[in-house]
């Protein structure tokens, strides 16, 4: 009986998964960023102090970035990083940010970007505990232009959180401190 409901729901996942990923693109390979005319958009990560403090290294390891544009054609994109970006959030607390993904977008307007990670592994000051990533991915709604002949700068701002008593962290985007009006001190 757990094995054919275990099933059911695996099912059910996939069948949402599949109908929720309608109109995706897809790119295996990050866009050639060799030639620096071409960039148009820069994606920066951040870290807003709180609970960082209890930790010697917080190391997320960034798999792929996506955006997703409005209107109309409403496109995600997502961008597989190759090589995967480990950054070690300790590093960036602040106004502190390193640059994670740069390349070319289309003109328009994007209404949501996206981080996924594929492992966070925490150094603590203390005993150790569990750091959570809610479903793998951050994701912030925050409108930005891409205009032509011009370079969109979007510091992508998170932030890790004590959950009470419980011994656990959990990381999440800072939407207050992100965007592409954010003043920051860029770090290797």
């Amino acid at each position: 009986m757990k094995r054919y409901l275990a099933v059911t729901v695996l099912l059910a996942l996939l069948a949402l998964t599949a109908g929720g990923c309608e109109g995706l693109t897809t790119l295996m390979e990050a866009y050639d960023n060799t030639n620096p005319e071409d960039v148009n958009f820069r994606l920066l990560i951040s870290d807003e102090v709180n609970a960082i403090g209890d930790f010697e290294e917080l190391n997320v390891t960034i798999t792929k970035i996506g955006v997703h544009q409005s209107g109309d054609s409403g496109s995600w994109l997502e961008f597989e990083l190759d090589p995967v970006e480990i950054v070690d959030l300790t590093d960036l607390e602040g106004s502190k940010a390193t640059e994670i993904w740069t390349g070319q977008l289309e003109e328009g307007t994007y209404i949501k970007v996206f981080i996924y990670a594929s492992e966070i592994i925490g150094v603590p000051n203390e005993d150790g505990y569990t750091i959570k990533l809610p479903s793998g991915r951050l994701q912030i709604s925050y409108p930005f232009e891409i205009i032509e002949d011009e370079v969109t700068e979007f510091v992508y701002d998170v932030t890790v959180v004590k959950a009470g008593q419980s011994g656990q962290y959990i990381i999440q985007p800072q939407i207050a401190e992100s965007g592409p009006d954010q003043e920051y001190e860029e770090v290797d």
